[in-house]
């Protein structure tokens, strides 16, 4: 278990040097398959990343790990983290 928070975290620290400041506060959430899901801390930037999935799609393939992505979910933090 703690092996596989660790990848996760690595994944989300890759995740974070490639996004750009528009999408900055996304976070990876959760991979399952071919899906990751991000979260966003605000409606504000799920609804930014919303309309532009094509180009995240493209960040998130660049990690090695996650290159096989091929949909992404994009949820908002409900908890205000």
């Amino acid at each position: 278990m703690f092996k596989k928070a660790k990848i996760h975290n690595q994944l989300d620290d890759q995740l974070q040097v490639l996004l750009d400041a528009q999408f900055k506060g996304l976070s990876l959430c959760l991979v399952e398959g071919d899906c990751v899901t991000l979260i966003a801390p605000n409606p504000a930037i799920a609804y930014r990343a919303n309309k532009q999935q094509a180009a995240l799609l493209v960040i998130v393939q660049q990690i090695q790990s996650l290159a096989n992505t091929t949909k992404l979910l994009i949820k908002v933090n409900k908890k205000g983290v």
